[in-house]
């Protein structure tokens, strides 16, 4: 299943990180603004990678991890108990006591059920709720932005001048619970990544080609 180009690009407010960019960086980007990558001032060996990726002109989404642009395939039930439910597939009992409380009507009397896949409602009620909300590289974007020491303010230079803005998602509609992060702005990019630097944080941003 297919993510399409424009899934998230819907509008919503704004919550801005506002920092004052040294004098040195604003001459870089005033001369490169076209090559945002070749001035995102990347810190060397980090431990997080913010991945963007260009929606529109000077508008980006970003990943923490890999962007999505298909969904993950369905797993089996073993996967699914063990990694989803943190129920032990090998206990019976509490497998059992798991499919009386919330698992589907399900054939358990093959011997081999637990390593066919899950089943189209399971799964595609995940891929629409706890994927796209909790789980998806967006919505840990989302997550570890937001949580930062970010002021609530334009992202601009010394002068004033703003250089671009972050735009929290946490939900675009009644019915479209996608949670995600966009930054908008010619300089954005290079201006968040120096805002990170200064916070302390240990992630690179890489731009997506």
């Amino acid at each position: 299943m297919s993510i399409t180009r424009r899934h998230f690009l819907v509008s919503g407010a704004s919550l801005i990180g506002a920092c004052l960019l040294p004098s040195s960086l604003l001459k870089r980007l005033e001369r490169v603004t076209a090559n945002p990558a070749a001035i995102i001032d990347a810190p060397s060996n980090a431990r997080e990678t913010l991945y963007a990726t260009l929606h529109d002109d000077n508008r980006w989404q970003l990943a923490l991890g890999r962007p999505t642009t298909e969904f993950p395939a369905a797993p089996s039930w073993r996967e699914w108990l063990a990694d989803y439910e943190s129920v032990d597939p090998d206990d019976d009992r509490t497998v059992a006591a798991w499919f009386r409380k919330w698992g589907p009507d399900l054939d358990r009397t093959s011997p081999d059920w637990i390593e066919e896949e899950v089943d189209a409602g399971t799964w595609e009620g995940y891929l629409e709720g706890r994927f796209l909300v909790y789980d998806s590289p967006e919505a840990h974007a989302l997550r570890y932005l937001s949580g930062l020491k970010l002021a609530h303010g334009p992202l601009e230079a010394a002068s004033g001048e703003e250089l671009g803005r972050v735009v929290y998602y946490h939900g675009t509609m009644p019915g479209a619970d996608s949670h995600f992060v966009e930054v908008e702005g010619a300089a954005i990019l290079p201006a968040l990544q120096h805002r990170l630097r200064e916070l302390g944080e240990s992630t690179a941003i890489e731009i997506i080609t």
